[in-house]
């Protein structure tokens, strides 16, 4: 990728320099990853949360910084430039990596000033080698997680009209209460099959979006042996306080380590806790990806 997928580029005077040390850096700022869509693959509805910037000259590494970042780099002159969007793993601000699905921007000749700022807005876009293996943004007329024998009651449909930029035109909506206190929904259960995903290390995540005042479970349903069903919780996700996030869960090591898995289900879980009136889970967008690990 190069240069074309940078979109904003002032350079303006800066007088900071390394405290105790004669070098003078260049500085690269940049606030904000944009994200687009890669026509040559099928991915749903877009959202983004990223939150980091890994860094990265003459294939150096630099550092991560979390955006929005003023990054030193003690270069002067035309050198290699490399940017990887980087997220929180599970929501865990302790486990932060770059996301292998989304594209690095590569510039190959970028021209580093001593002693000034270049702002810049990378764009990025998931890479033509990832494989949405499962989505779900409750744009269909069938919601695909379906409620479980365990569960008292469904994901339903919160229409928005108009359709709404990050959303759609609907997501998905439960409540609970004393009467119905479990909401529990998982893909591929009229069906009966699941979802086949790559282990030996290889990458696999998945994305939603939610805003919930709730707790809700996130985990898969493995299969093995034909006959033998495990439920693995991954990550228990905390209210969100009003507002819409979106979490990158980390699977891959769980994939990894059901090596005799034949196949895979993802299901979300929450049960009415006391304390907690009215809950309330909305969830939107979906999308369960992996890719071979390139050698």
């Amino acid at each position: 990728m190069t240069a074309v997928f940078l979109l904003l580029i002032t350079i303006a005077s800066s007088c900071d320099k390394f405290k105790g040390d004669q070098e003078i850096p260049a500085y690269i700022q940049i606030d904000t990853f944009i994200l687009v869509q890669n026509p040559l693959i099928e991915e749903g509805t877009q959202t983004q949360n990223i939150t980091d910037v890994w860094v990265f000259v003459d294939d150096q590494t630099i550092g991560a910084f979390e955006i929005p970042a003023v990054v030193p780099i003690l270069e002067s002159g035309t050198h290699k430039l490399t940017i990887l969007p980087g997220v929180l793993y599970s929501g865990m601000s302790g486990t932060r990596g770059p996301y292998p699905f989304m594209e690095p921007v590569v510039i190959e000749d970028f021209e580093f000033i001593t002693d000034s700022v270049m702002k810049f807005t990378p764009v990025t876009r998931y890479r033509e080698t990832t494989f949405f293996a499962w989505y779900e943004d409750f744009e269909d007329n069938f919601i695909s997680l379906e409620p479980t024998s365990k569960s008292d009651t469904a994901l339903n449909y919160l229409e928005y009209n108009p359709a709404d930029p990050d959303f759609g035109t609907a997501s998905g909506i439960a409540t609970l209460n004393k009467d119905f206190p479990t909401l529990e929904c998982a893909t591929n259960i009229t069906s009966g099959q699941g979802i086949e995903l790559p282990g030996n290390g290889a990458p696999v995540f998945l994305e939603l979006d939610y805003n919930i005042n709730h707790p809700l479970v996130v985990g898969l349903y493995i299969y093995e042996f034909g006959s033998q069903i495990t439920q693995h919780p991954v990550v228990v996700i905390n209210p969100s306080d009003g507002k819409w996030k979106k979490m990158y869960i980390n699977l891959s090591s769980v994939v990894s380590g059901f090596k005799d898995a034949d196949f895979f289900n993802v299901f979300i879980r929450s049960d009415k806790v006391e304390g907690y009136d009215d809950p309330v889970i909305m969830v939107d967008n979906f999308k369960l990806l992996h890719r071979e690990i390139v050698k």
